[in-house]
């Protein structure tokens, strides 16, 4: 886990106090110590200790919450009796895929890269867009004529 060199952290303040304390009895034994000093010593140090301690588990507890909610949540979508969806059965299989590599095993799936979009498929992705039927006309439409009788037609025009 990615939080198991925190709370190691921790647990090694807490030795380390814990060490502290011990000297600090220790020393209590010698005849010429101050018994005030002893006792503000090893307060001071278990202060200190449970000033660290609350902090860092408030912290944590937030980011705990935040996983369980996260956790609830990916555990519940992988048990549920829905299908999934293309991209949650990408995830899955990328997953599964990279756990395979992580273990030495080669791979099941093969995942292409992505081609680079050229006209080709933004011409095709634009016929894809455009299905919808055009309405028709109900006039007949006229038919094309040759470019001679097209001439012939403008040269009439421009005589009348």
């Amino acid at each position: 886990m990615q939080k198991a060199h925190l709370y190691e952290a921790l647990y090694l303040v807490n030795h380390g106090i814990e060490e502290a304390v011990r000297g600090v009895q220790r020393l209590k034994k010698a005849p010429h110590a101050f018994r005030e000093v002893y006792y503000k010593s090893v307060a001071g140090l278990e202060r200190r200790r449970a000033l660290i301690n609350s902090q860092f588990m408030h912290e944590m507890a937030g980011e705990e919450e935040d996983n369980v909610s996260f956790f609830e949540e990916e555990y519940n979508r992988w048990l549920s009796d829905d299908p999934l969806d293309n991209e949650e059965i990408y995830k899955l299989v990328r997953f599964i895929e990279d756990q395979r590599k992580k273990m030495g095993e080669p791979p099941l799936v093969q995942f292409l890269k992505p081609k680079k979009q050229g006209k080709e498929n933004v011409v095709h992705k634009q016929a894809l867009k455009d299905t919808t039927p055009k309405p028709r006309s109900r006039l007949p439409k006229p038919k094309p004529r040759n470019k001679m009788a097209q001439a012939r037609a403008a040269s009439d025009a421009l005589a009348a």
